[in-house]
């Protein structure tokens, strides 16, 4: 699943282990956020696909890599509140928003 992570977000892990299958992982910088991509014991066994949001300053950088990754599933739109977003799905199914906000110029 990080290879999908570093197409989509043009990034590069700074840090990774591998403990075996039930403790590795690896750590990414999103412009100063950091993403921590597990591979652990599941303490949620029952639990299914994420849902998370991620504030971008652009959407012209990350949407055209997440459409070359096929993980677009809607298409950018404006919320009534100014947010310009779209959405996807990483391969494991977590749904993710990416969006920005108006700045107090817009």
């Amino acid at each position: 699943m990080g290879t999908f992570y570093e197409q989509v977000f043009a990034t590069q892990p700074f840090y990774g282990w591998d403990e075996g299958p039930e403790d590795r992982g690896v750590k990414y910088d999103l412009a100063g956020t950091k993403l921590v991509l597990l591979t652990q014991e599941n303490p949620f066994p029952t639990s299914g696909a994420v849902h998370f949001q991620l504030q971008v300053p652009t959407l012209e950088d990350i949407y055209p890599r997440a459409q070359a990754a096929g993980a677009v599933t809607q298409e950018p739109f404006f919320r009534p509140y100014g947010w310009h977003m779209f959405r996807m799905a990483d391969p494991a199914g977590n749904h993710i928003n990416i969006y920005t906000v108006p700045t107090a110029a817009e």
